[in-house]
This record gives C-alpha cells, structure tokens and sequence, in this order.
C-alpha cells in the first residue's frame, strides 16, 4: 500500500496541478484551433455553428488524453521549478530527502491520474471519436452520401473484396469480389447492394453478375441475391473509417488477428497495440526528464536555463517516441521494441542527469 506523507501531498499536489492547469489550457487551444479549422465545412450538408460547437466537443477528450503527456512535462517542471525558486527543494534536501524521494513523491499523486487518463484514452475516446466522425460524416452528406470515399479493401484468404460505399445504415454498395486459385484469377462477382444479416451472421448480397474464367471458357451468370461471409461486420465496420490511433484495444486486437490469419503484415497495428499500454510510463518519463533538470544550484544554472533544459528533452523524447516505432517495424524488429527503446534510454538519460553533480 502506497502511503502519502505531508512532504509526499505538498509535492503531488504542486506538480499535479501545474499538470492539470497545463493540460486545460493546451486542450483549450486545441480545441479553439479544430473550431476555427472546421468552420470552412460550415453549410454543408447539414452542418451548422451548434453542429460544430458539438462536435468539438465530443473531440475534447481525444485532444486531453493526447496533449497529456506535453501537459505531465510542463506541469512537472514548473512545479519542481516553483518549488526549487522559493528553495522548498533546498530545504527538503537539508532534511534529508535524496533527490530520488522528491520524485517519487510527485510520482506517487502522478500515476495514478495517468493510469486513468490512459483507461480513457483506450476505452472512452475510440468511441466518442468514432460516434463523433460518423456524425459528422452523416451531418456534411446530409445523410445519402457514404462514410467512406475510397471504399474498403478485404482479404479473405486468397479473394480479395473490394466496397466501394458504405452507407450510414451501414449497408454496402458497389461490391466486387475477385476469388484466386494461386496466382491464377478463377471468378469475379459484383454486385450493387448488400445487408448484414444478423441471423445468419453474413451478408445478403443481391443482384450479384459472376464471370467464371475456365481453362478455355468464360461462364457468365446472374443472381438475385446471394450470401457471403465477410469479415465486415456492422460492428467491424467502424474500424475502416478511423485512423490506427482512434481505434480501441479490442479493435486492434480483432483487427490484428484478422490480418495475421491472412498472412498480411500487422506490425503497424501491433506497434500502436503497444504503445497505448506504454503511455503511463511515457507520462512517468516525462515528469522524470523535466525534474531531472531542476535540481542543482541556482549559481551554476539559471533556473529558466533548467527549465528550457527540460522542456527540450521532453519534446525530444516526445519526437523519438513517435518516430523510432516506424523505423523497427520498417527494418523488420519485432513491433516492441520500437515500442520499449524509447523510453528506456530516455529513464538512463534522466538518471544520469538527476545524478550529476551541478
């Protein structure tokens, strides 16, 4: 059981609410900055000023779970830098508190707020941002127009699927299906219209025209409706829509075993798997980095020298932590170490700083 002394609240609540504070406040901006951005959209379809009011709203969460870890950083080093100008560290460290402990103690009230945040960001933000660009989708349509304007690509085994429109009633329209024996195409079914069923589990496929390739004849034939097992489900279908970082951990991991039980490469999907259950020790390494660089005489280093010191390595671990990831998987590493790597060196970093002697 983790105990909380007067030294360990005085600590955590400084740094917890510089964090808060700058958390706000970048999410504000944020916020601000997606309104004037989509106010270009205004009147189309359906879409008007309450619409968008609406919508950026429902993206709050999204833009507060993401700017987090930026917020862990500022509040961490303002607060420790606060705390170190009015030489509060000073007289902690006189008492006989290492530098080690006034971490931990930030740590302690930290942790569990990015443990939280990080919940949201995987269980609650996929689906208000999902719920959100559906909407959105819907109200700039005026609700006939598809959600998607490339369509959707399947595999299933050697046949490929090709949907062009998907509809806000979640019907699919335009579809093609080309099946392969080995390299060799062997039929091609479109089709104008499909409807999940939900009794049977697949898909109500009507007029359906096949061309069937011999070895010395072509066989044309036509259907009313047909049934097809997909992949796609109503449920499912909300994965093609969103960008990699908008989808939940079920989805992900839905989505990874479906792609690896087809032979396609899932790395891209793996890496940000991993990265959603790495973020709480990102936020910890933030506020490490930052408070790494406060400690020390004044005389020495002027404390806004610190700060900037500390901001600088909290981007910079910001940058590598999103770029590295890309650069394994694209080198053939397993998705995880690219995952791992970054934080790792950016703990040794911050260690070797908290331990020099200026």
């Amino acid at each position: 059981m983790v105990r909380f002394g007067i030294i360990d609240r005085y600590i955590g609540r400084t740094v917890l609410m510089m964090i808060l504070i700058a958390a706000v406040v970048l999410t504000t901006i944020a916020g601000i900055i997606t309104f004037i951005d989509q106010t270009r959209h205004l009147g189309s379809g359906t879409i008007d000023f309450m619409f968008l009011v609406w919508y950026v709203l429902m993206q709050l969460p999204g833009l507060f779970v993401l700017l987090f870890p930026i917020a862990v950083l500022l509040g961490g080093v303002i607060g420790l830098g606060l705390l170190s100008k009015n030489s509060e560290l000073v007289v902690m460290q006189s008492s006989g508190l290492s530098k080690a402990q006034i971490i931990l103690s930030a740590c302690k009230m930290i942790i569990p707020i990015a443990i939280v945040v990080s919940v949201i960001g995987q269980v609650v933000v996929p689906e208000l941002e999902q719920y959100a660009e559906n909407s959105y989708n819907y109200a700039e349509s005026g609700g006939k127009v598809s959600r998607t304007n490339w369509g959707i690509w399947l595999r299933d085994g050697e046949d490929f699927i090709s949907i062009r429109r998907v509809m806000s009633d979640n019907s699919i329209h335009e579809i093609s299906k080309y099946e392969f024996e080995g390299i060799n195409l062997v039929k091609i079914s479109t089709a104008s219209t499909g409807v999940y069923n939900h009794d049977k589990g697949n898909w109500d496929i009507f007029n359906v025209n096949n061309v069937v390739y011999g070895d010395r004849y072509i066989t044309k034939y036509d259907r009313p409706i047909e049934s097809w097992d997909l992949y796609l489900n109503p449920d499912r279908m909300e994965i093609f829509n969103f960008s990699i970082d908008d989808l939940s951990v079920p989805e992900l991991v839905d989505y990874i075993n479906y792609l690896e039980s087809n032979n396609i490469d899932a790395a891209r999907y793996r890496t940000a798997l991993y990265k959603k259950f790495v973020l709480p020790f990102a936020m910890i390494v933030m506020l490490l980095l930052g408070a790494s660089t406060v400690f020390g005489s004044l005389r020495s280093v002027p404390m806004s020298a610190r700060v900037l010191l500390g901001l600088v390595l909290g981007f910079l671990f910001y940058i590598v932590n999103e770029v590295l990831p890309n650069f394994t998987y694209v080198a053939g590493l397993p998705p995880s170490i690219g995952v791992v790597i970054p934080p790792l060196l950016f703990v040794v970093l911050s260690f070797y700083l908290l331990n020099r002697k200026v």
